[in-house]
């Protein structure tokens, strides 16, 4: 099975973890890990090395942050980075996590979707689900009553 690590600051990855349960019910294989103010930013990485070893099963594992360039993301390059080569090759980091991402995911998980598939669904998905609504820009006409 497709393991998940979602890395975020503060608890976020949490609350996207709730919200994907909310709408897919109870998940598997996930991990989130956690940046919290006034903690040590060196030692996320081996969180996150941690979080990776806990959910790989040998399907690859794919590890979602909030930021790109931000601490999650930068220590989830270190500690991709310093997995075995067998691992490594089959770890995926994506920045810029939001709820449609981790439901592709998600699914990709319960579709067995070979992990190299998953990466760059996930991302269009991301992609995709972003949008802008303003009411002054509406053009419908509204009833004259």
């Amino acid at each position: 099975m497709l393991g998940i690590v979602i890395a975020t600051h503060g608890t976020f990855s949490n609350g996207l973890k709730d919200a994907a349960e909310v709408i897919m019910g109870e998940t598997n294989n996930i991990a989130t890990v956690n940046l919290l103010a006034g903690e040590d930013v060196q030692k996320l990485s081996g969180k996150i090395t941690e979080a990776i070893s806990k959910v790989n099963q040998g399907d690859g594992v794919i590890v979602l942050t909030d930021l790109i360039s931000a601490s999650p993301y930068n220590q989830s390059l270190i500690a991709t980075s310093s997995l075995e080569n067998t691992l490594k090759n089959d770890v995926y980091v994506i920045g810029g996590v939001n709820l449609p991402v981790l439901l592709e995911a998600i699914n990709a998980q319960i579709l067995n979707t070979p992990i190299h598939e998953l990466a760059s669904a996930a991302v269009e998905q991301g992609k995709q689900n972003i949008d802008l609504w303003h009411a002054a820009d509406d053009t419908e006409e509204e009833d004259d009553f």
